[in-house]
């Protein structure tokens, strides 16, 4: 084992836990000293590790989307419309980590409203889920589950954008799982559609 693991894992879980607190108080509610509490670790350790707080805000934004990968799939499916929509569900699950993840992506998505500094790492990470959504949305085009006539790119931002929405109804609880799936799956289906059969 190389010194450069430890040194990882024990940065991996400092970031799980500032993620963890950012789901329960909030980015504006995030205290370093918490998230030391809650890794077991001195508030020296994580200055030590990520120089300031705004850094591990960033961190941990950064931290959010490899998380995600973890539990969204993108090689499910018997075709690529399949696919497409095995990872855009997989958005909404009530395993823990997922409710964590997707709660500290909209508390982090939205301080970036008034912390500009959030604004350049939001930027990469929701452009790489966009063009994620995107190549996906192309690989169905090639085996004809998504009419070749739906534009990629407008497409992926308005179904990200959506799971977003969603995403926040059902983390309120004004939305149970499965009816929140049930909604994503319709405005999927909607925005699939080729659009000159819809007569635009």
């Amino acid at each position: 084992m190389t010194t450069a693991e430890p040194i990882t894992d024990r940065r991996t879980a400092l970031l799980d836990a500032a993620v963890a607190e950012i789901a329960r108080h909030g980015a504006r509610g995030l205290r370093v000293e918490h998230v030391a509490k809650a890794a077991s670790v001195s508030v020296a350790l994580i200055y030590h590790y990520f120089g300031d707080r705004a850094t591990l805000l960033q961190k941990a934004l950064e931290h959010v989307g490899t998380r995600a990968e973890r539990y969204t799939t993108p090689a499910r499916g018997s075709t690529g419309r399949a696919t497409l929509m095995f990872r855009l569900l997989d958005e909404i699950q009530e395993a823990p980590e997922v409710r964590t993840n997707s709660a500290a992506w909209g508390e982090l998505r939205d301080a970036a409203i008034f912390d500009e500094t959030l604004r350049p790492t939001l930027a990469v990470l929701t452009g790489r889920w966009v063009d994620t959504i995107a190549a996906l949305i192309r690989t169905a085009h090639q085996d004809g589950s998504i009419p070749a006539s739906v534009p990629p790119m407008e497409v992926a931002i308005r179904l990200t954008a959506l799971v977003e929405g969603i995403s926040g109804r059902w983390l309120t609880g004004l939305l149970g799982a499965e009816e929140a799936r049930a909604h994503l799956v319709a405005a999927i289906d909607a925005l699939l559609a080729d659009p000159h059969e819809l007569g635009q």
